[in-house]
């Protein structure tokens, strides 16, 4: 199966590249910036003044100037850059200020039957969250169940408020994506690529969650859950699983499991490991600031950028689509982020 697998992608990567190849790429064809607002501020009704949405997209122009300044578009030639502001949920009691997504849409020219012409039906992008941790939670093992009024008649006994306390102290957990590393300066990286940038003088932008804590409301939530026999199932497999931790090990944090043998089914350890499970603290956000103010950036960036290097250079000798995103990336200067969060 898997020969197959690799002999299946293999074929489909020879036809992309023999499409590619129909198509060259213009690579001094001038290329022109757009910023594009895709209804940020009237999606939802967050409660946001007008005053505040003007200072904010102030802010958003700010990002894109500072992006702009990537080598890649000095004299910007091979591509148009269409670069989307799109809205995100309104904030949570662990969010503050107005959320956002900017998608950099990198659309390369190419030459078709004698005429140029762009990718602009999806081009590969780039993206950049602000005053939100979407991207930061969902790259991570979530530890959160959700509690819905049950459909069908539940078991005897049933008590749905105990069911939603139990949920609602298991909602927000998940563990990081990946191995932190501190680059100093305001800005973490995780997993080798999810890059971080916030303002070091304020409390961690998230908290350790105690192994006992997590346990004891994970067995709660299958205890009080409404289907009987899910409940019966689930609850007796991680008692047994929590019998085998010691009241030490208990009072310590909790880490994804990925190597204990002793919980499989909890899928948390007390054992030390690179990715603990955490919950955001809402006690970073400073709400002395307006909430127009850019205080959290997320985005993505290979620690190996000799991998984008080597990518841009099979693209364009191939006439791929996706060349001048990959040349952006491997110039971008992560470290220049950090003059946009406001203090």
């Amino acid at each position: 199966m898997k020969k197959i697998i690799i002999a299946l992608l293999n074929m489909l990567s020879i036809q992309f590249f023999t499409q590619a190849q129909d198509y060259p790429l213009l690579t001094d064809h001038p290329g022109i910036f757009k910023l594009i607002d895709w209804g940020v501020y009237t999606h939802w009704n967050c409660g946001f003044t007008k005053a505040e949405t003007t200072a904010n997209y102030q802010k958003i122009i700010g990002i894109t100037d500072l992006v702009r300044k990537n080598p890649v578009f000095t004299n910007q030639k091979g591509f148009d850059c269409e670069t989307y502001v799109f809205a995100k949920n309104c904030p949570d009691k662990n969010g503050y200020g107005i959320p956002a997504e900017l998608s950099f849409g990198f659309c390369d020219w190419f030459m078709s039957k004698g005429k140029p012409g762009t990718y602009r039906i999806e081009p590969p992008s780039w993206k950049v969250q602000v005053n939100h941790f979407d991207s930061f939670v969902n790259a991570a093992v979530s530890y959160s169940y959700g509690t819905p009024k049950p459909s069908e008649p539940p078991k005897e006994g049933f008590n749905y408020e105990k069911w939603k306390s139990a949920g609602a102290k298991t909602s927000g957990c998940f563990c990081i994506a990946g191995p932190k590393e501190e680059l100093g300066n305001g800005i973490d990286r995780y997993g080798s690529e999810l890059i971080v940038v916030y303002n070091p003088d304020r409390p961690p932008y998230y908290l350790p969650v105690k192994f006992r804590e997590l346990a004891e409301s994970l067995i709660d939530y299958w205890r009080f859950h409404p289907d009987k026999i899910q409940s019966d199932m689930m609850t007796a497999m991680l008692e047994n699983e929590y019998a085998q931790i010691s009241e030490t090990e208990r009072n310590g944090w909790a880490y994804n499991n990925t190597y204990d043998e002793r919980c499989p089914i909890l899928r948390i350890t007390p054992k030390p490991g690179t990715q603990p499970v955490v919950r955001l603290n809402p006690e970073y956000w400073n709400k002395n600031l307006p909430r127009s103010a850019i205080q959290i950036l997320t985005f993505s960036r290979l620690t190996d950028t000799h991998r984008y290097t080597m990518e841009k250079e099979e693209q364009l000798k191939h006439n791929a689509n996706g060349y001048n995103l990959k040349r952006f990336l491997e110039a971008l200067d992560i470290n220049m982020f950090t003059s946009l969060i406001d203090k």
